[in-house]
Order: C-alpha cells, then structure tokens, then sequence
C-alpha cells in the first residue's frame, strides 16, 4: 500500500513541476513566471519528498523532509517577492492581457483610475 502511495505522489509531484515548466515557458512577463515557479518549485518538491519518505523512509527521513518542506514553505515566497520587487525596479512591463499596475510606474500596463472619496482611507 505505501508504494502505491509513493508512486501515486511520485506521479502527482512530476505533474505539477511539469505543469511549472511549462507556465515558465508560456507566460509572458516575469511577474506570472515567478507565479508558476514559485509553486510549482514548492509544491513538487515537497510532493517528491512526501513521496519518497512514504517509500520506505522512516522516521528519521520523515523529520528532515517536515524541516525541508517548513524551510520551502518560509523560503519560497520570499524569493519570488525578491525577483519580482527586482524587476519591479527595472521597470519591468507588465505584458499580461488586462494587468493592471496600481502605481502606474510600469509602461506596458493598464492604469487604475485615482479613487475617489476620502484619500486617507
């Protein structure tokens, strides 16, 4: 039973780092990239590692894939904030159909108009 559940999560965290390539790849700008690697990077990996500690890992294996997979979790996010704060700097455009840029710093994307009412709100 537990090597057909390794393999069933094997299967599963393939596909979706897969699936991640292929967001890499076939999005347009930097900004929806960093989405599909930030979760696919997260998600498939600890998929991986949940799969081979069901494997036949143990409970010493099991530790160090939880610290690994907390380490991801908290990592993770903070990389991809990083690269996108980068290019958000070097003014990277936003080339997505209908993005909106509420600070109007990027030249490719659509402007919020100002908001109306109370400005301290």
């Amino acid at each position: 039973m537990s090597a057909w559940m390794a393999d069933v999560l094997l299967l599963v965290g393939l596909a979706v780092m897969t699936l991640g390539v292929y967001g890499i790849l076939r999005f347009p700008d930097v900004y929806t990239r960093l989405h599909a690697s930030g979760k696919a990077s997260f998600l498939g990996v600890s998929l991986l590692l949940v799969a081979g500690t069901v494997g036949g890992g143990g409970r010493p294996a099991a530790a160090r894939v939880v610290l690994i997979v907390v380490l991801l979790a908290l990592t993770t996010p903070v990389a991809a904030h990083a690269i996108a704060q980068a290019a958000y700097h070097r003014r990277e455009p936003m080339r997505a159909a209908g993005a909106i840029d509420e600070s109007g710093r990027c030249p490719g994307a659509t402007t919020l108009p100002p908001r109306r009412g109370n400005p301290g709100a």
